[in-house]
């Protein structure tokens, strides 16, 4: 690996989990203009669902450091993360989206936010109907996806699959044995901005609203989202996620060293309201 994409790629090895791409700057640019989102108010009560290490729910509090927090997250170790963390500063239940009614009383919460985990909500129509009951009459949903169909500009769609393509070969001639992907893309990585609009309004969420915007982006941020279940288990299928991160990260430095590129990608942001 050369020095400038050793520089532009230090602290992002695989980690076979979403640890790297919450860490990455340029990820957290694009949570950052959801966060802008977020109504400020007189100790509003916020619930982070998909919350994960609690990264997103500390920024939330450093920016209105009166808000009662809550944190929901399906993984118990992410949660202990969480914790150790805030402190009292906030509060955590383990559970996911479409299960948020069993956890808490009905409008106990004056905004609800998915930082960037809407797309691995399996069950979008059960979601949406939990998180509006938990809500109070005329708070808001906001959530965002750089993980969609469209978020890949057809600029960068080569080099996507050159990417694969390339690691795909390398595992084959190391003897590595490659399971056949009955389903494609994941569910979540195939709705449109469309399809959220629709399922919001089935919801009988109101003022639905969506804005995309494009980033531009380095290696780094690639670096980071080959290294995530997601995407390593999809372009690998059948080889353990470590290995798969492992090699999808070694073709990247090789494609990178060939020719350095940046990506642009769109993440859609959708914020609406309970009436």
């Amino acid at each position: 690996m050369n020095a400038r994409l050793n520089a532009r790629l230090d602290g992002a090895q695989p980690s076979t989990d979403y640890a790297a791409l919450r860490r990455n700057r340029e990820y957290a640019g694009l949570n950052r203009v959801l966060l802008d989102l977020v109504p400020a108010g007189s100790g509003p009560a916020v619930l982070d669902v998909g919350c994960g290490d609690g990264a997103v729910s500390e920024q939330l509090l450093q920016r209105d450091p009166t808000m009662a927090l809550t944190g929901v997250d399906p993984d118990p170790e992410l949660l202990g993360a969480a914790r150790a963390r805030l402190g009292d500063r906030a509060r955590f239940a383990e559970g996911d989206a479409s299960s948020v009614a069993r956890l808490f009383p009905a409008g106990s919460f004056d905004t609800v936010v998915l930082a960037n985990c809407i797309h691995l909500v399996p069950d979008l129509a059960g979601a949406f109907a939990a998180i509006g009951q938990v809500l109070t009459a005329g708070g808001r949903l906001v959530f965002n996806s750089a993980f969609y169909a469209g978020a890949e500009t057809p600029a960068d769609l080569p080099l996507y699959a050159e990417l694969v393509g390339t690691a795909r070969r390398t595992a084959t001639a190391r003897g590595l044995s490659l399971a056949r992907s009955a389903g494609g893309r994941p569910a979540g990585l195939r709705r449109t901005a469309d399809d959220y609009r629709a399922a919001l309004e089935v919801a009988g969420y109101a003022g639905a609203v969506a804005a995309e915007r494009t980033f531009t982006l380095g290696p780094r941020f690639l670096a980071a989202l080959c290294s995530t279940p997601m995407f390593a288990s999809a372009a690998l299928p059948g080889i353990g996620r470590h290995q798969a991160a492992e090699l999808l990260t070694e073709t990247l430095t090789q494609l990178y060293e060939r020719t350095p590129f940046t990506i642009s990608r769109r993440c859609v942001y959708f914020t609406a309201t309970r009436p």
